[in-house]
């Protein structure tokens, strides 16, 4: 069934991102990418791009996240998640809530940080997990991520406590790595034993489906009445609408003249036809609108 936007999907621990586009691929008979992998492990929003969605998948994965995690303390992983082979273990009764909030904290604003062993970056054109199933690690490159906040929201005391926190991030922010560094910090180790993502961008989990929610709309052939707008993720750009003979130009891969309200602009900007329908991406060059990403008709 032809249809275009963005699938906001609720996704089950268990199933893989790639699994999640291949799913929805498979029922829809559409074409399907998605913006951004989330940890099998994990749940939570997974943002799929459906049809000429895809053109704009890179404005789709671009916004921040937001995460509610928990992380239990006196365990270690080799995969940091509690999916992997422990490689450590010790009692951690005399952690308290205060110390966990007070190390917690000391991650907000920018740091650097290394991608899990068992990750899907890539090294010399192979993924990272696929290197560590080989007992193989190579060097990893650090980056740079932003932790506009991180608190906790509960805690549980025991031999291995558990603390449930809430974090907002740039992407690219390993949820994983963070909990082992905070159990590192406190001095126990720690590893990631559950991970929800409430955020991806402008995609929001109270707004998600789950996968019988999407299957459900698909065999009644609704699946367009349940994607996201196209714009949905280009909402912070400017946005202009065009007259009809511009649009109609803009449309076919031309250049046109920079309307007015744009001069002395640069950058890119949504632009609309008189309909209210997107027509697509374009960059403002001097006193040139030239298309950048079109919805072709």
């Amino acid at each position: 069934m032809a249809a275009d936007g963005f699938l906001n999907l609720l996704k089950p621990p268990g199933m893989t991102s790639h699994d999640a586009a291949a799913w929805l691929r498979r029922n829809a008979g559409t074409a399907v990418g998605h913006a951004g992998t989330l940890d099998r492990a994990a749940a939570g929003v997974l943002v799929l791009c459906v049809g000429k969605a895809r053109r704009f998948s890179r404005w789709a994965m671009e916004g921040d996240k937001a995460y509610v995690g928990e992380v239990t303390f006196g365990i270690t992983t080799d995969t940091l998640d509690a999916e992997g082979a422990v490689t450590g273990e010790c009692d951690a009764s005399d952690l308290t809530a205060p110390q966990v909030a007070q190390a917690l904290a000391a991650f907000e604003g920018e740091i650097e940080q290394q991608a899990p062993a068992y990750s899907a970056v890539h090294a010399g054109g192979v993924r990272l997990y696929q290197l560590a199933r080989q007992g193989r690690t190579p060097p990893r490159r650090t980056r740079r991520v932003r932790i506009m906040s991180a608190r906790v929201l509960d805690f549980t005391p025991g031999r291995h406590p558990r603390a449930r926190i809430a974090i907002e991030c740039s992407k690219g922010t390993y949820i994983r790595s963070l909990a082992a560094d905070l159990g590192h910090a406190v001095g126990c180790g720690g590893c990631l034993s559950f991970l929800v993502r409430t955020r991806a961008g402008a995609f929001d989990v109270a707004d998600s489906l789950t996968v019988e929610q999407a299957q459900r709309a698909i065999e009644q052939d609704r699946l367009q009445d349940i994607l996201c707008p196209l714009d949905t993720p280009l909402q912070a750009l400017p946005a202009l609408t065009l007259e009809a003979r511009e649009a109609n130009l803009l449309r076919h891969g031309s250049v046109v003249l920079v309307p007015a309200q744009l001069r002395g602009a640069s950058g890119l900007t949504r632009v609309y036809d008189q309909a209210g329908s997107l027509i697509g991406l374009a960059e403002v060059e001097g006193e040139q609108l030239r298309p950048r990403v079109v919805v072709a008709e």
